[in-house]
């Protein structure tokens, strides 16, 4: 019988597939960055200069091509060598029940008003005063890349949206969710014996790693509803559905009002305060209706004590 990764230590996966991402980064910053720049005549240093024509196409590639090669090829690679049914094994199953396609819906619109509230508060926190220059350096990356975004959110026709919801919305709901939830946290959470742990902690990384400061807290708590919907569904779908819904309403929004490019929208007391609580009751929903086993999620022969659902749900 062919003894695969998922029966070694949960830390020993967690380095081979650290491992695996950095080579493929290293791959794609030594090959195809330079492929793409060479294919749009282009050098690094004119992707600065947005009025040549050829730069925000090259973007948008750019922006495409690597996210495929750095959140996809490592999580596949990961589960091939994992088990005999490698994407069943990280998650591309059927939920069940059905029902979570229907809250990751629910969940995902309904927490709009929220995010953009946490968005409003990110933009208000300060680092220590002795990290001053730290802030201020990550204040002046985050302008540099929102004028870079503002550029490759400009869309004058529906075959520009049509592009944008391709390249924003749909490839990174996949990639992301194979790389952080059908992986990442699949190993965290038997690293440190604790589900929510292990949701929160890759929420966090989920959200350092887009290394956006003003945005940080937003995308982390959305990272921790992302995390909850594959842990009771044991599928990456509903995952998959509620990240596209994220990142395609706000490009929809963007074309239909281009000035919220650079703002988020503005929400009374009330609405925010029914998105929390719509949010919080969606969590608690999913934990209601689990029927997930992850003893069969898991299939290891790692001394994780995982049984019966309601026997580790702390």
């Amino acid at each position: 019988m062919k003894k695969y990764l998922k029966h070694q230590p949960a830390w020993v996966q967690l380095v081979l597939f650290i491992s695996f991402t950095l080579i493929t980064s290293v791959v794609a910053q030594a090959f195809v960055i330079p492929l793409i720049l060479k294919a749009y005549g282009l050098n690094l240093q004119d992707l600065r200069n947005y009025s040549e024509p050829s730069v925000v196409p090259a973007l948008k590639a750019l922006q495409a091509v690597l996210s495929i090669i750095i959140f996809l090829v490592p999580p596949l690679l990961f589960a091939h060598i994992s088990d005999a049914r490698p994407l069943h094994y990280i998650g591309f199953r059927k939920p069940v029940p059905i029902m979570f396609l229907a809250i990751a819906t629910i969940v995902m619109v309904a927490a709009f008003p929220m995010v953009a509230w946490l968005g409003e508060i990110n933009q208000h926190l300060h680092l220590p005063k002795s990290m001053k220059s730290l802030e201020s350096s990550l204040r002046k990356a985050e302008t540099d890349s929102n004028v870079m975004l503002k550029h490759l959110l400009k869309m004058n026709s529906v075959k520009d949206l049509l592009a944008m919801l391709v390249t924003l919305a749909v490839i990174p709901a996949i990639v992301e969710e194979f790389f952080f939830r059908g992986v990442l946290q699949r190993l965290l959470i038997q690293i440190m014996k604790r589900p929510w742990t292990g949701i929160i902690l890759t929420a966090v990384i989920f959200s350092a790693i887009h290394g956006q400061f003003l945005g940080f807290f937003p995308r982390a708590v959305l990272g921790v509803v992302l995390g909850a919907l594959f842990w009771n569904s044991g599928s990456l779908w509903p995952g998959i559905l509620a990240h596209f819904l994220n990142n395609a309403l706000q490009v929809i929004m963007v074309y239909i009002n281009p000035g919220l490019a650079d703002q988020e929208p503005d929400f009374t007391a009330s609405i925010v305060t029914g998105s929390i609580l719509v949010v919080l009751g969606s969590i608690w929903w999913m934990s209601r209706i689990s029927q997930t086993s992850y003893a069969e999620v898991y299939d290891t022969d790692d001394d994780f004590p995982i049984g019966r659902r309601d026997e580790y749900s702390g």
